[in-house]
């Protein structure tokens, strides 16, 4: 592998990030699909937050948008550049930044997607990204959001303690402090996170709203389906779309 060359997949379909941090998708999910749609309707320009090698970020440039990609790690930032295409690279901008430590002009956006990531902050820092991401957004604007949750993967091991404490009213049920226990022995946890803030639709609807958002739809995510799981059946990743309607304050 060199720099600007993405790891060989850890199965089919996951392709591991530099920073031990999970993996990204080579296919868009049901919710950046939508995303992607959305930004061939409206053009303008996009945010991809967390982009890791840009599978959301090329195809929205493909479509004709302009994206700002912003990632953590340089080196998806670097792979990333590598693997645009020359023609997109005049609408394609690079940021490397932590969310959500990172910031941009308010209300310079029409759309901003963040995929698989925002897990990886605890409730507070969660919350401040959602008021950020609003402020970014044009009126009129979009957040296409997915996360994991406790359906799939090594995090079954907590669909227990999920339910239970979803049960008696906790807010952040599936916000695991013990990120490594649930991987084998052996396993290289070097630069992993030490929790991850697991979610479904109820919590992503809850936030969005109480971020200022009006939400459009909110619902579970099964890779093997086509479009959003709306009946209401657990999948391994949750999704919301959400709307700005008025001016940042």
């Amino acid at each position: 592998m060199t720099p600007t060359q993405m790891p060989k997949p850890f199965r089919k379909g996951l392709i591991p990030t530099l920073n031990n941090m999970g993996f990204m998708l080579e296919r868009l999910d049901p919710y950046s699909e939508l995303f992607v749609e959305h930004m061939a309707r409206v053009g303008g320009g996009a945010l991809d937050l967390g982009c890791a090698y840009g599978v959301a970020t090329l195809a929205a440039l493909e479509r004709g948008a302009h994206v700002t990609a912003c990632d953590i790690d340089p080196g998806h930032i670097e792979v990333l550049t590598h693997r645009c295409p020359a023609e997109f690279k005049s609408r394609l901008t690079c940021v490397v930044g932590a969310v959500p430590h990172v910031d941009f002009a308010h209300e310079a956006f029409d759309a901003v997607i963040c995929a698989r990531m925002l897990h990886f902050l605890r409730p507070d820092d969660f919350r401040l990204a959602l008021k950020k991401i609003e402020r970014w957004l044009k009126p009129g604007g979009k957040a296409f959001i997915v996360t994991d949750t406790v359906f799939a993967g090594p995090w079954r091991q907590k669909l227990a303690s999920y339910t239970e404490r979803k049960a008696r009213g906790d807010k952040w049920p599936g916000l695991i402090e013990d990120y490594a226990s649930v991987f084998p022995p052996g396993t290289d946890m070097t630069g992993a996170p030490t929790f991850i803030n697991l979610m479904d639709p109820d919590i992503l609807h809850r936030e969005c709203t109480g971020a200022g958002f009006v939400v459009e739809r909110a619902a579970f995510i099964d890779l093997d389906s086509p479009t959003p799981l709306d009946s209401g059946r657990e999948g391994a990743h949750a999704g919301v779309v959400c709307l700005k309607t008025a001016a940042s304050q």
